[in-house]
């Protein structure tokens, strides 16, 4: 088992997109969908015919439920998402794209911008049967666009770290329980000759970049709604400046560098870097990770999330994937039927053994823990011809843990990779001590305001 593999970059950016064309036959007199269609096509992006396991468990439990309803897919190659996502955009905007998107909330921004999708508030609201409870609300509401649901948020991560308490011990390292961002960053040894973290990075898939680490403060600095930035605050400076001091006591990864996906792990076995940002590669691995990382290296595992700028025992979710309705759809009730079956427990509970993060849903995520705890429990397995891991009980640390990523999150958010993208862009000569931080804030400003006004 694999825990922490790195996708690469074009997957982060690939934006898979479903079009259902025509309307829905009539498949029950007193559930009645109307159609003029039975044909629901998806654009999708995939290798060797497969797509993404989250977006084909939603198909195969909507093909089980519309027996009568054929999927036609239409794949792009996944190393062209160029041509893909021009594909895409110029069709939505030319008003005869795809009826439902499943993409990435990387690249949501940009549709949401466009006033091209649909609130789904409205069809929450008449739909008697959608219980909210069922789901985790605080990451939903991060879908919300100039007040509107225009996203559905699928799955979701934190921002998170991996230590050991014996490098801590050895690195004269303290942390103190719910201590604030700035408090943390202080209380990490930057002087150490070792690197901080494993690999800091320009890509979202690395728990450690600057768009990451941002979201991750529970701090807003852009206001897409009033078209306003503000950069201009003691809060953004703070949390650049605390920045700038773990992206030079780290190891750098640039956009794209493929990795095999253990980077971190091995450092900390290695002793090479005291804190890992590996990401989960899904929620069941997630689980399994206080053990795998025990087993590797042979110390007392610590997981947490980065600290808010505020602190507390609580953590802010970043959405991974999720999916939207075009506005200009004619079967906004198929699409809905569609989007539901990506919210109900069965599929998110085989995405997030798959690939998927942290569900969204929160029958799946008990499925999950109660399905590492009644099954897994005692099993061990090869992790190389070195190390043979043994999957233990979840200690009570790690447990509270997991209790506050699903439980208590302080709120949900949307990462924009064109803003990510210029702030690197604008930041990383800062970073690197040429040029100063009014000129790097000044060129960033301006830039950012003209891509949020376009």
């Amino acid at each position: 088992m694999k825990l922490f593999k790195r996708k690469t970059i074009v997957i982060v950016f690939a934006v898979i997109v479903l079009l259902l064309a025509g309307v829905y036959p009539m498949l029950h007199k007193k559930n009645a969908v109307s159609e003029t269609s039975n044909t629901l096509k998806i654009y999708a992006t995939g290798s060797n015919g497969r797509i993404s396991n989250q977006l084909q468990y939603t198909i195969d439990e909507f093909e089980k439920k519309y027996p009568n309803i054929k999927i036609q897919k239409v794949l792009f190659d996944v190393n062209d998402i160029e041509k893909y996502e021009k594909t895409l955009l110029s069709d939505t905007l030319a008003g005869k794209g795809p009826d439902i998107l499943y993409l990435s909330s990387s690249d949501a921004k940009n549709l949401q911008k466009s006033g091209m999708l649909e609130d789904l508030k409205p069809l929450i609201e008449k739909d008697k049967s959608f219980n909210k409870g069922d789901y985790n609300t605080k990451i939903i509401n991060a879908g919300m666009y100039n007040g509107k649901l225009t996203l559905m948020p699928l799955d979701y991560y934190v921002n998170q770290y991996t230590t050991t308490k014996e490098l801590l011990s050895s690195n004269n390292i303290q942390l103190t329980k719910n201590c604030s961002e700035k408090d943390f960053t202080q209380s990490i040894n930057l002087n150490n000759s070792k690197k901080l973290f494993s690999a800091v990075g320009l890509d979202d898939e690395d728990n450690m970049s600057l768009s990451n680490f941002l979201a991750g403060s529970g701090c807003e600095f852009i206001d897409y709604e009033n078209k306003k930035v503000h950069f201009d605050t003691p809060e953004f400076k703070q949390l650049i400046e605390d920045y700038k001091k773990i992206y030079k006591a780290s190891s750098k990864k640039a956009a794209g560098e493929g990795t095999s996906g253990d980077e971190g792990l091995q450092a900390l076995k290695s002793g090479a870097a005291i804190f890992s940002n590996d990401r989960m590669d899904s929620f069941k691995d997630f689980l399994a990770s206080e053990s795998l990382i025990q087993g590797i290296t042979k110390e007392t595992t610590i997981i947490n999330n980065m600290p808010m700028y505020e602190g507390g025992n609580k953590a802010v979710g970043i959405v991974d994937y999720g999916m939207a309705i075009n506005k200009n759809t004619k079967n906004k009730n198929a699409a809905y039927l569609f989007l539901k079956c990506a919210l109900s427990k069965d599929v998110q509970t085989k995405a997030s053994r798959a690939t998927a993060l942290i569900p969204v849903n929160n029958e799946a995520v008990k499925a999950l823990e109660d399905e590492y705890n009644n099954t897994e429990i005692g099993k061990s397995y090869e992790y190389d011809k070195n190390d043979i891991v043994v999957q233990k009980p979840l200690s009570n640390d790690f447990q509270s843990y997991i209790n506050k990523i699903t439980n208590n999150i302080e709120k949900g958010t949307i990462i924009d990779d064109s803003v990510n993208k210029l702030m690197m862009e604008c930041l990383t000569p800062y970073f690197e001590d040429k040029i100063s931080y009014e000129d790097a804030i000044k060129t960033l400003e301006n830039k950012v305001k003209l891509y949020i006004n376009e």
